[in-house]
Parts: C-alpha cells; structure tokens; sequence
C-alpha cells in the first residue's frame, strides 16, 4: 500500500515536472546555445519569414538602363502631347528605357537627319511624314522593320490601310503611323449664327461657301467670312485639294516624273483662291496667320487641319465646329498626311529594339494621341470605340480619310513639297495670294522648277 501510494506521488511529481518544462519560456537555450546570427528570434515571426520579396529583384536582375534618342518634328500644339507621351513611357516601362526627345521643325529634322547619319550619329528613333518615307529610304536612312514590329506584336490588322500600307516600299514596312491628318472646314458658330446661317449646314459647295463667306463678312467690323493665308504649306495644300476635286485633276504625272499641274484644273483652283481675296472681297489681302485671326473672330471660317483643334480649345469663348471640305468643283478631295515613327540604321540592335518599344507604347495610346491632338487615329480598334464616336468634332475629319489625296511619293519629296520659303509651291501661292503674278505666270514657273528637281 505504501508502495502504491510512493508511486502515484512519484508519477504526480514527474508529471508536474514535465509540465512545467513544457510550459517554461526556453530563455535559456536563446541565450546560451543558439547565437543570433543562426537563429534570431525574429525569424520564427511569420512576417520575416514571408520578407524574400525584398530579395526579389536583385540588382543583377534589373535590365541594363538604355538611353534612346528621338527626333520629332511635332510642332506645337502636337509636341506638348508627345512630351507628355515620352515622360509617361519613362516612367512606367520596365526595361529601364529612357527617351530623350529633341524637337526640331520639320526643315532642320530633314537636313540634320543626313548630315548626322552620314557623320555615324543618327537618332535612334524619329517621327516621319508618310510621304517622306520613300526619300528617307533612298538615302539610305531608315531600315525595314517587318521582324521589328512583329517582336512587340504590333498587329497590322487593326490599321486603316490607307495609313499601313503608305508607311511601306514595295511591301516592306518601313515605319509605325500613328494618325492621319486630312485638312478640314472649320467654321465660327458664334459668327455663322448671327449672320443668319445655320450652324447644322454647313457649305458642301461653291455656292453655298461664297454665300456664307459673304453674309460673314463685315469690313466695317474688321470681320472676313474665310481667312486664307499665303506663306507656308497650307495655301498649296489648299490648293491641290481643289486641283484634286476636278475629275482630270493631278499634280504629278502617274510615273512622278513630271508636274502635271499646268493644266486648266491647276489654273481654275488658283485663280479662284485668288478671288477671294480681289474679287468676292471675303478674304483679308496679305493674310500671314489665319489660326490667330480665327481665334480673335476676326474671320469666320477657315480650312485648317485637325492639329489646330488642341490650339482653338484654349480659346475661352470660341465656339467652333469642323466640316468636311466643300466640294467646290466635281468630287469630294482634300490633302491629308500621316505621322509616322521611323528606325534609323544605327548597328545597334538593343537600341531599335527599345525604340520599337516605345513605339508600340505610343501605338497602346493611340487614343490619347488623337484626342489631345485633334489627329484621326490609325487604329480601327479607337475608331469603332465608344469614347472616339463621342468627339464630335473628330467625326468630319474621320469621314474625310476616305477621300483624302496624299503628295505623290517621289525620291526629292522635301524639295517639292516642302514648306520651306525656297519651296516652289510656297514662292507659287505667295506670288498669286499677294498680286504679283497671275495664277499662269506662278504655275508656269513652278511647274519648271519642278521639273529641273524631277530630273535630277
């Protein structure tokens, strides 16, 4: 009896002694036998153990930061998006890119690109009107893309064909477009309404511009129907949109090889902007800047392209709407360009591989493009949107891609079609706009000046 009841107490006392060792805090082994640097005790915390993402990615995992160069010839309103777009893409990609962008006007981006090409520092990357495309690719400048482009999976399929298929040479892609741009009626709503018109009719002919033009002008009130300038390229593109709507109407032969605009269509469409401003009066003489006087009310109605939407919506006060380009002879035509992003040969591969990158980003926001721009996007994907069919002033400009006339592509394109004072088609609508010479006087001579340079 005496033993049992020795054993139970001994059973009692080392279960005790077990539970008490169990329930003890195991100070003493931390301390004396497990040294923090094996076995700190914030690692049995679930929090460090779960710490690795810290460790994620290392310093030897980080791409190597690459340094782009890229042109554009954006003037403004376009550059400020673009500068926007660029500081986007530098701070959301991932594969350590940075682009620099260096604005120049388009007639120092076309003679600086050769000079430093030839000199083995081109851009990496440069923006491109789509008809200068073939020239850029003669001289030897700019390098095909077909691999490029699908690297970054770039879908042709979701492009207007106009615009894809002008960025291309013989079926090789040569450049990314990232808008087409045809040149539009835009038209004072303010002004329109208390001359007595109707702001939901807009002119779709000759006869009913001249009539508006002529209820909106005011000279008492320092007031034009339609402002018209005579420097720079707009005047002639103005022009070869009415050489356009005539049926026989053309500006290069089919072959490129000749001008084909000292014609009766030629003659016909300058003399009429010409009258404008010396016989219906509707059109101040010596106009230099149609954007500010339309903006000041001081003209009614101009033809403009879409860039300048960005520019008018500063404006606080202006109403304004965009139509389509009166047909002023026999068919529907106006001019239109296309913006394009294009790869200079540099034999550095991971530098046009990262400027096709930033190329497809931009492709990724062709809506942000178009709508802080005014430009008709390139993608069917942004058209068919919801959110572009809610720009009503868009919807004209989209509607004119269809009839929209390109210049003739040929090797001296800046030479020919260029904006620039020594242009022929400059000096041409200058002589004419300011009553120097007859519209056939001014065509003759740029008709032969054309012709030395389609020589050449």
């Amino acid at each position: 009896m005496k033993s049992q009841k020795f054993t139970i107490v001994l059973s009692i006392f080392l279960a005790a002694v077990m539970l008490l060792a169990a329930c003890s805090p195991a100070a003493t082994p931390v301390a004396t036998e497990v040294p923090p640097t094996e076995a700190p005790a914030v690692t049995e915390a679930p929090v460090t153990t779960e710490a690795p993402v810290i460790t994620e990615a290392p310093a030897t995992s980080k791409p190597e930061p690459i340094t782009i160069q890229f042109w554009d010839g954006l003037g403004a309103p376009d550059n400020a998006e673009m500068q926007a777009l660029v500081q986007q893409f530098n701070q959301e990609n991932t594969d350590g890119i940075t682009v620099v962008d260096t604005e120049l006007d388009w007639n120092t981006l076309y003679s600086k690109i050769l000079l430093d090409f030839k000199a083995g520092n081109p851009p990496d990357v440069v923006t491109l009107q789509q008809t200068d495309i073939l020239e850029e690719k003669g001289l030897g400048i700019i390098q095909p893309i077909d691999d490029l482009y699908k690297s970054v999976n770039i879908d042709p399929n979701d492009f207007m064909e106009t615009a894809w298929n002008g960025a291309q040479i013989d079926g090789v892609q040569y450049a990314i477009p990232i808008d087409v741009h045809p040149i539009v009626l835009y038209i004072n709503t303010d002004l329109y309404k208390a001359a007595g018109l109707d702001p939901n009719a807009p002119p779709t002919n000759m006869d009913e511009f001249l009539n508006a033009a002529q209820k909106l002008t005011d000279k008492a009130k320092g007031v034009y129907g339609f402002g018209f300038g005579y420097n720079g390229g707009l005047p002639f593109r103005v022009w070869m949109s009415l050489v356009w709507q005539h049926k026989n109407g053309a500006i290069l032969t089919p072959d490129g090889t000749k001008a084909a605009f000292n014609s009766p269509e030629g003659i016909e469409s300058l003399q009429f902007l010409h009258d404008l401003v010396y016989k219906y009066g509707v059109t101040p003489q010596g106009e230099q800047d149609i954007d500010t006087d339309f903006k000041q009310g001081k003209v009614a109605m101009v033809i403009e392209g879409p860039w300048e939407m960005a520019d008018f919506d500063t404006v606080n006060g202006l109403n304004y709407i965009t139509a389509e380009m009166p047909v002023f002879y026999d068919q529907k035509a106006t001019w239109a360009n296309s913006h394009t992003i294009a790869f200079p040969i540099t034999n550095n591969p991971d530098k046009t591989m990262a400027a096709m990158k930033f190329a497809k980003f931009l492709i990724d926001h062709n809506f942000d493009w178009t709508k802080n721009t005014g430009h008709q996007p390139v993608l069917k994907s942004v058209m068919n949107s919801d959110a572009f069919k809610a720009l009503t002033n868009w919807q004209p400009i989209a509607a004119s891609v269809s009839f929209a006339h390109f210049y003739p592509a040929i090797p001296h394109e800046w030479e020919v079609f260029g904006r620039q004072p020594t242009s022929p088609f400059v000096i041409m609508m200058e002589s004419v706009m300011l009553d120097k010479a007859t519209p056939k006087e001014a065509i003759a001579t740029a008709e032969s000046t054309i012709n030395d340079i389609l020589s050449k």
